[in-house]
């Protein structure tokens, strides 16, 4: 697969986006822009769900990425992303609803937000016999929603093609089954593990050369909605790390 040239690496050229620097920084809006709230139609701001999928590697943990093969991916082509899924606006209607409801669970114990997370595992990585003879194991232990502006290609005339997205995030701990996930699929290529604190690194300063997996060596600057909402999902893991680098205890949520 050909990576490097095209969007990725005109993106922080365009005058609409600030001054071109040398390496992306945190500064460097990227290509994609979180808006406060989440109160905006679903028919405006399309929904995708984005998982946020985790596993441990000795006592570290780590997170699933991916890189879009242009094959299977109209839009946002030969970019880092963690999977994700477009998913109708009558069940996107019903997770915002939940989020609203008083107990911190009540969005991730969904039974259609596990079915979703489900089809990403089988359709998108490759685990759908894996999944279906039960040798992989998952866990949705939290959903959030975020919504923003997306760039998701370029017109005719070469200048970025933006969409307005609601974009679910879930995090999803991994625990049983991860030797059965392909080094690619259709939809990604290649699918890597990357330590956590070099993920949130790579999202927050746009610099795939911070995941440490040879990315930069292709294209070298990392967008989108779903990295940037993935860190507000890692955040209070972040925060909650013990001085080992192992996760707190989480209280049981779903599985599949």
């Amino acid at each position: 697969m050909t990576l490097g040239g095209g969007l990725r690496t005109r993106l922080w050229g365009l005058p609409w986006l600030g001054a071109v620097t040398d390496r992306p920084g945190p500064q460097t809006w990227g290509g994609a822009k979180l808006l406060p709230g989440r109160h905006r139609p679903l028919g405006t701001y399309q929904p995708v769900l984005a998982i946020t999928v985790l596993r441990h590697a000795k006592s570290r943990p780590e997170v699933l990425v991916g890189v879009r093969d242009p094959n299977a991916n109209v839009y946002h082509q030969n970019v880092a992303s963690v999977p994700t899924r477009r998913v109708q606006p009558s069940v996107a209607k019903n997770w915002l609803w939940s989020l609203r409801a008083p107990w911190r669970t009540a969005a991730a114990e969904r039974a259609d937000l596990r079915d979703e997370v489900a089809n990403i595992f089988s359709r998108k990585l490759g685990l759908a016999d894996a999944l279906e003879i039960g040798e992989v194991h998952f866990e949705v232990a939290a959903l959030t929603a975020f919504q923003g502006i997306s760039v998701i290609g370029e017109d005719e005339c070469g200048r970025p093609r933006t969409e307005n997205l609601t974009m679910f995030n879930a995090l999803v701990y991994l625990e049983k089954g991860d030797e059965h996930l392909p080094e690619s699929t259709a939809s990604y290529n290649p699918l890597v593990w990357a330590d956590m604190d070099d993920f949130l690194a790579m999202s927050r300063t746009r610099d795939t050369g911070r995941l440490n997996k040879g990315l930069e060596e292709s294209f070298f600057c990392a967008y989108g909605l779903c990295l940037q909402t993935s860190v507000e999902v890692l955040l209070p893991l972040e925060v909650g790390r013990n001085s080992h680098g192992s996760l707190p205890s989480r209280s049981p949520g779903t599985a599949g």
